[in-house]
Order: structure tokens, then sequence, then C-alpha cells
């Protein structure tokens, strides 16, 4: 006899039925159980109708009361022009988070725009006077809604503070305003000044003012006063504006933004650094005065620390455009506060080691980045990085023969920086010190020039195009 193989999953044979199952009055599968007997489709349906009703009423009960309608505050119910004159009257941005009907009145572009003008315009009461009253009408058209009362440095760098904090105030909301503050700088410094132009040179400047021609760089204008002097207008587009007295041969430079504070948002590269960040950083520096080759005082504030995080994101993210702003913003900045009128006195500028480290290991290939660290200030440079070495030396071309120079040379070079900063470093405000030996060889061996200026005065962005396209 074979052995039956149980395999699973087959269903068992069932046995033939005997007599008695066949003499039954019903098979097993009809007999009736002990269970509830099955309902009538009748049946079925009121019950479905039922649980369904059930339902309902339990959702019913269960659905909050509706809260009655929220009463309105005095100052809420007030006229939308009403509301939005105390809201810039308070300059209290805390004012639309306390309602949201507040909030809702307030945030418009006409609100944005006055607190944006009120801000970055400088105006201080100090420049203010008894001026035309045609340009006093232009001015206060330009800043409407807003009762025009100028704000002095502490005021505008608090307001300014608030407001770049604030969602609504984005990069290209404030770039959009930039037309409207250089036709406020003209109107103070031109106009009420008392400056009068022929019809041509004065349908010249609407034309230029409301972009309706091209033009490259700076455009200049006519006018004379009350004595017969002859002034020149001269205007760089989204950066300044210079009147310039030929009888006296004295000019003075008005920038269109009174920046007293860099975003720290910006610095950082929070959203990373696109062409139009670059840009916007651009315009701030060379509208706070960040682009001259010899050192001005400065009230701008600068979150430094915010500023390292920046380059190194730069750093990372292989942007030699956004490093190289940076930098510059940071030099300049820190050579404006941190020097006297004693050079000896002086205290050295620097940038944190780590930022060389850092280049070496996101571009081996390309010493770009790790060049653009040694202009804004080459005596950074960790002497005794073995990392740094090496890579000098696979690299094994002149730049890389250099900067095994200038690593053993560099407590000689400290010393030398620290004593006279603007001759004894290699580089100042990124012009190389051609006095210097390892200067001199920068240039002839690795650049192939003679000379190397400022790059405070150096830009990529074309801020002309800008202008037309704001």
């Amino acid at each position: 006899m074979l052995t039956p193989i149980r395999v699973r999953g087959r269903r068992k044979k069932r046995p033939a039925p005997t007599e008695e199952d066949a003499g039954g009055s019903q098979p097993k599968r009809f007999k009736r159980c002990g269970g509830r007997r099955l309902m009538s489709l009748a049946e079925r349906y009121r019950s479905s109708q039922r649980q369904a009703s059930q339902r309902a009423r339990r959702l019913i009960a269960a659905k909050p009361a509706k809260q009655p309608p929220k009463k309105l505050s005095r100052l809420e119910t007030l006229p939308v022009e009403l509301i939005e004159k105390i809201f810039l009257h308070s300059l209290n941005v805390n004012l639309p988070r306390a309602s949201s009907s507040l909030a809702a009145t307030v945030s418009s572009e006409r609100i944005y725009r006055a607190l944006i003008l009120l801000a970055f315009w400088n105006d201080v009461p100090s420049a203010t006077g008894p001026f035309d009253v045609v340009s006093a009408t232009a001015i206060a058209k330009i800043l409407r809604p807003l009762d025009y009362i100028p704000l002095d440095l502490a005021e505008r760098g608090a307001l300014q503070s608030t407001i770049l904090r604030c969602k609504w105030c984005t990069e290209q909301r404030l770039l959009s305003r930039f037309p409207d503050l250089m036709g406020l700088s003209i109107q103070r410094h031109w106009f009420s000044a008392g400056v009068t132009m022929d019809a041509d040179e004065e349908e010249n400047l609407r034309r230029f003012l409301a972009r309706e021609e091209d033009g490259a760089g700076s455009r200049s204008f006519q006018g004379t006063d009350k004595d017969n002097n002859h002034y020149t207008l001269s205007v760089s587009p989204l950066v300044s504006v210079t009147v310039t007295c030929l009888e006296t041969e004295t000019a003075q430079t008005h920038r269109i933004l009174g920046v007293t504070e860099f975003p720290e948002r910006l610095l950082r590269g929070e959203h990373g650094f696109s062409s139009d960040t670059i840009a916007y950083l651009e315009v701030l520096r060379l509208a706070s005065g960040f682009s001259r080759s010899e050192l001005m005082e400065t009230q701008v504030s600068l979150p430094r620390d915010a500023l390292q995080k920046g380059v190194r994101a730069a750093l990372e993210a292989h942007n030699a455009e956004a490093l190289a702003s940076l930098l510059k913003i940071d030099e300049y900045h820190f050579r404006c506060r941190n020097t006297n009128v004693a050079v000896t006195n002086s205290v050295p500028y620097k940038i944190p080691a780590e930022h060389f480290r850092t280049a070496v290991r996101v571009a081996r290939n390309e010493p770009a980045l790790f060049q653009i660290l040694l202009r804004a200030s080459a005596e950074s440079v960790p002497a005794d990085d073995s990392n740094i070495t090496q890579w000098a030396m696979d690299l094994d071309d002149p730049f890389g023969r250099w900067l095994l120079d200038l690593m053993l040379q560099l407590p000689q070079r400290i010393e030398a920086a620290n004593a006279n900063p603007a001759e004894g470093a290699l580089f100042y405000l990124g012009r190389a010190n051609a006095q210097v030996e390892l200067a001199r060889r920068y240039l002839n061996e690795i650049l192939g020039v003679e000379q190397l200026g400022s790059w405070m005065e150096e830009t990529s962005h074309d801020f002309e195009s800008q202008w037309r396209s704001l």
C-alpha cells in the first residue's frame, strides 16, 4: 500500500452519505441552528434606515454650537483711512497683530511702500529746513498716505530693524522702492536746494526717472540757483546722487538708501545665493558706501557672526560672486570700525582659518575660492595646517609654490600687517601692496599683471539694467 501524502490546501474528500443521512428529513447543511434567523429584505432595509438616522443624530449632537459673531472693538470699526493714519503715526508693527481685522486693514501695498520709504530714506531732521514749496509738495505726493515727519538715525534704525524681520519685507519689494527713494533724494538735494532747470533739462530728467530712455552709467543734468551759480546733478541709478557746484568745484554725494544694518537672513544665505540675492547684496553694499578705496566713517550695524556663516555657505555652494561680496562687506566694515588715525593702534583684520580649510575641501582642483579668501586676508591662512600644505604641494604649479612660501613667512607677514595694515599687509581692501615681495610675486607669477587695485569699486552687477527693469 502506498502511504498517502497530505498536501496543504487540498480539500479532504467528503465521505459518501450513509443511509441515516439519506433517511433524514433534510440535509445537514439546512438543519436549523440555535442562532439568529435570517432577516428578510424589508427587515434589512428598515434596519439600515434606523442605523443611518442614529448616526445622523449623533453627528448633530457632536457638532459644536454656532458661536455668536465676534463684536468688533471701537478701533476696528473705524474707517480704513483712519486706521491707516493711526498705524502710520504710531509706527507700531504690533498693532496689526492685535486682531485679524486690523491686520487685514493695514496689510496693503501702499502701507508697505510708505513704511519702506520712511525707514530707508536718509533724510535726518538736521538736513531739513525751509525748502521750496513745490518740492515739498512733490515729496509729500511720493510719500502718501504718510504725513511725513523726518526720523533721526536711532528712530530709522529701530524701524528698519523691525520691518526687515517682517515676512512681507521681501528683497523684491524693497528693490521695487528704489526708484521712489531716488526721486526723493533728487527732490531734497536738487530742487529743494533752490536749483532750477530749463524746460529741456527738466524734461530729460523726468524721462530718465520714468525710465523712458536708455542710458549707461551715471546721468548728468544742469541747473542754476538764484545767485546764478551753475550746478551739475549726476545720478548713479539705485546708488547715489551727486550735486556739484561748478563755481566752487565742490561736490556732495548723497546715497539714496540710508542703510543702518544688513539683514541677517540675507548675510547667512538662508535661502541660498541666487542671482537676485547677490544683486540685492551688492545694492546694499554700494548704497551703504562700502565701495570706496579709502575708509569712511559708517553707522551701519553688521552681525559679523551671521556674515561668517554666509561665507561658509558660499564656499560650500562654490559661489564666487557671493563670497567676494560678503568678504568686501566684512573687510570694509571691520576696518572702518577698528581703524584709528594712528595706524599703530588699529586692530588687525582677520577671517576664520576654517574658511581656508573649507575652500581646500570643497574645491581641491580649483584654487579660485582660496584666492578670493587670500585677497581679503592672506595673513589669516593657518601656517601649520597639514591639509593645506599637502594641497599646495599637490597643485604643483606657481600658485602652490607661492602658497608654501607664504606659509613659511607668515609670522613676519602677520607682524608687518599688524604694524601697518595699509602698507604691510599683502592685500588691503583687495589692493595688492606691490612694495611687499610676496605681493609682487603674486602679481607676476600668478596673475601676470603689474598691479591689482582695490576691489571695493568692482561689482559684477549691472545696475543700469536693473534700473530699467524695475
